[in-house]
């Protein structure tokens, strides 16, 4: 169980894969300096919700009339957990129950992001980050140089945060969130930390914690996965929860992996090996499953869930509203199998 089963060095080489692979998944370090007003009308307009009917104010708000020809990015860093939007503003479109049309995701805090474009009322900032883009609300962006933006982005010693949600000031950090370390010391390590006015120094106590990245083995993934079993769930991880595809993103973060955010995403791009369930009965999928090692990661349409054996799976789940160990026969009230689409390996 403690085996490693990658080396960092295997995880960056996937990081890498995956970004050639996707192109939600973005490298900050090698974005351009500056965008020309098309390439920004473009993101922008390519960021936003084209299921509903959205009021013409809203749409103004976005500020594309004013884009100069060419616009140098700026830095930033997220001072809290926030929501990112697709369209610059605090509504939600509802579509169901649980799906806000307008909410990308939820960003963890100290996020290192670039700074695009702001908004005609000037609360809103359009930003990239490494997995995303949107709208964030710019009082939950502390703008930074660009020798902060790379002490966050790549540092050479930081910590990872190894609890979900963990309470931090006013906010709370998500599994896998990384700090920069200035000092190591018996007790705490003393971080950057990015708060409303500037970048802080200040001690953070071990054992919420792990130097640099956890080791990938299966039993860390499998004790990290059953620790967010009870935490709420919700569309974008909205409100302190999580979603199917945030408990993954986060949960895989932690090891130092740059999965990217949404299920379709994730299903195509994550993974050693691949195996293609559609079109197999039932009785078929029960004996494929038998056959693998674990964990691993199953796909359903528009759901992802982490397999800890061929019978049980951990995942965030809107019905119940909470993150759940199922058993794959009961998983939707009757049986999970005729609905698998794919299964990713997470071994070699």
């Amino acid at each position: 169980m403690n085996q490693i089963i990658l080396s960092k060095d295997e995880i960056e080489n996937e990081n890498i894969r995956m970004r050639l692979e996707e192109d939600s998944l973005i490298s900050l370090s090698s974005y351009p300096k500056t965008k020309t007003r098309q390439e920004i009308i473009e993101e922008i307009t390519s960021s936003s919700v084209t299921k509903m009917d959205i009021p013409k104010e809203i749409l103004e708000n976005r500020n594309i009339k004013k884009i100069p020809e060419e616009t140098t990015i700026t830095y930033g860093i997220t001072t809290k957990r926030c929501t990112l939007k697709y369209l610059p503003t605090i509504e939600d479109f509802y579509s169901s129950n649980i799906v806000s049309e307008n909410t990308a995701t939820e960003l963890p805090y100290a996020t290192p992001l670039l700074i695009i474009h702001q908004s005609e009322d000037q609360k809103w900032l359009f930003i990239q980050c490494s997995f995303y883009k949107g709208w964030l609300l710019k009082e939950d962006i502390l703008c930074i140089t660009e020798q902060e933006f790379s002490l966050f982005l790549n540092p050479e010693k930081f910590i990872t945060i190894t609890k979900p949600l963990l309470p931090f000031h006013n906010t709370y950090l998500d599994l896998g969130v990384t700090l920069p370390v200035l000092g190591v010391h018996e007790n705490y390590f003393e971080i950057f930390i990015p708060d409303k006015e500037k970048i802080k120094i200040e001690p953070f106590y071990k054992g919420s914690c792990t130097l640099g990245y956890l080791p990938y083995t299966k039993e860390n993934i499998i004790n990290l996965a059953k620790s967010y079993i009870g935490i709420p769930y919700s569309w974008g991880g909205k409100k302190y929860g999580v979603d199917c595809s945030f408990f993954i993103f986060t949960l895989f973060k932690t090891f130092g992996f740059q999965f990217p955010r949404n299920t379709k995403e994730q299903e195509r791009v994550i993974g050693l090996k691949k195996i293609d369930l559609k079109g197999k009965t039932e009785i078929e999928k029960k004996e494929i499953l038998k056959t693998l090692d674990y964990p691993a990661i199953f796909h359903k349409e528009g759901h992802i869930l982490l397999g800890i054996s061929n019978t049980q799976v951990i995942h965030a789940y809107g019905d119940v509203k909470r993150v759940i160990l199922s058993e794959i026969e009961t998983c939707y009230g009757t049986n999970l199998f005729p609905f698998l689409t794919t299964v990713t390996c997470l071994l070699k």
